[in-house]
């Protein structure tokens, strides 16, 4: 019994610690400024639900801003991702992350912010479960994350590999598309964007 529990309570601090690494706001503007290649993404990542007693929730929302002809403040108003995301731990101890589309999602835009005075999502927004996150705590505040066997039809793809490596101050997420033939058709070729914790 005391085995038992000092692995539960083991596994609710990798959950903990998790959601502390990866909840924030995170820029990629340092890689941009040194590499052009690399958009100026930005992602916002915010717990939800927190009364919720089945594994964490967040919110993630994430925005070019250094798109052709439109302003940052503008850009952030239509963001490129926003997905509900819910973290378990699985038997073995590792963590699943499955993440839920969200259905009127612009209804949504902005929730991060301390002052929103928007709509709430609730359960019954969320949609269809995407491809899922399968996560490794490798060190206090350090983890890896993989998709597996993610089917995908963007640019004439088949599947899409994400890889991620998250650390207290900075994530850096890697997806790519691949088609039939294992050839990769979208996504960047040398390397995945590196966010930053904003100050």
């Amino acid at each position: 019994m005391f085995v038992l529990m000092m692995g539960l309570l083991l596994a609710d601090a990798g959950l903990a610690d998790y959601a502390a690494t990866v909840t924030g706001h995170f820029s990629t503007a340092a890689q941009h400024d040194a590499d052009p290649r690399y958009d100026i993404a930005e992602a916002e990542v915010v717990r939800i639900w927190p009364e919720r007693q089945d594994g964490i929730w967040v919110y993630q929302e994430q925005t070019i801003l250094n798109r052709a002809g439109i302003t940052p403040a503008a850009a952030k108003l239509s963001p490129y991702f926003q997905r509900i995301g819910h973290i378990i731990v699985q038997p073995d101890g590792s963590l699943l992350r499955e993440n839920y589309e969200i259905r009127d999602r612009g209804r949504f835009v902005g929730l991060w912010r301390a002052d929103y005075q928007g709509a709430r999502p609730t359960p019954d927004d969320l949609g269809p479960a995407g491809c899922a996150n399968y996560i490794t705590r490798v060190a206090a505040g350090h983890f890896t994350a993989v998709t597996k066997a993610c089917e995908n039809h963007y640019k004439g793809a088949a599947a899409m590999l994400s890889l991620a490596i998250s650390a207290p101050d900075t994530y850096a997420n890697w997806d790519r598309g691949f088609d039939a033939a294992g050839a990769r058709v979208w996504g960047p070729a040398e390397g995945g964007y590196l966010f930053r914790r904003k100050p």
